[in-house]
């Protein structure tokens, strides 16, 4: 289970930012169908729902599909599942909802480094400056959460057994 442990943990991560987007999108058309629906008869107001709800989605989303599959009986996102990895604190116990919270908060706060070149361009074209900055802020945030949101260090030995779960079934 330690062999290849990157490369799996890479490519956990990239499954469960993908499925986490597509949770995202789930949400995102659940409140455009309420918008469309419950406000048909105000459409002044559906603008401002629009403007305060769909952003909310997005955060929404993928805080379900992090938070709550980490903290269920698995211990670990679809990804990471598939893959044969598991989230849990040092003592082996699942992480708790706030635990998982902060976790995907880090995720957030590294891909907000990693995009506001691009997002404070404001431009359709972005310059060759913008690019430079987001190469120069990709790794900065990779690093960021590779650092915070799952620290593993030099001297600790990664589990080939994982403990079983609390309950079983």
């Amino acid at each position: 289970m330690v062999r290849y442990y990157w490369r799996r943990r890479l490519t956990a991560d990239v499954i469960d930012a993908l499925a986490a987007y597509f949770s995202a999108l789930i949400f995102f058309q659940l409140e455009g169908f309420a918008a469309a629906y419950y406000l048909a008869g105000h459409h002044a107001a559906i603008p401002i729902f629009r403007t305060i709800a769909l952003p909310l989605a997005f955060l929404i989303g993928p805080w379900c599909y992090f938070v709550l599959l980490e903290r269920s009986s698995t211990g670990a996102t679809q990804g990471k599942v598939w893959l044969g990895l598991r989230v849990y604190t040092s003592e082996g116990q699942a992480v708790s909802v706030l635990t998982a919270t902060q976790r995907h908060g880090c995720r957030i706060a590294a891909a907000i480094l990693g995009l506001w070149p691009l997002a404070l361009s404001g431009t359709k074209h972005p310059l060759l400056v913008h690019w430079i900055l987001l190469g120069l802020c990709i790794p900065a945030a990779v690093w960021l959460y590779y650092r915070f949101v799952d620290p593993i260090s030099r001297t600790q030995v990664l589990p080939v057994e994982y403990p079983p779960p609390s309950f079983q079934g």
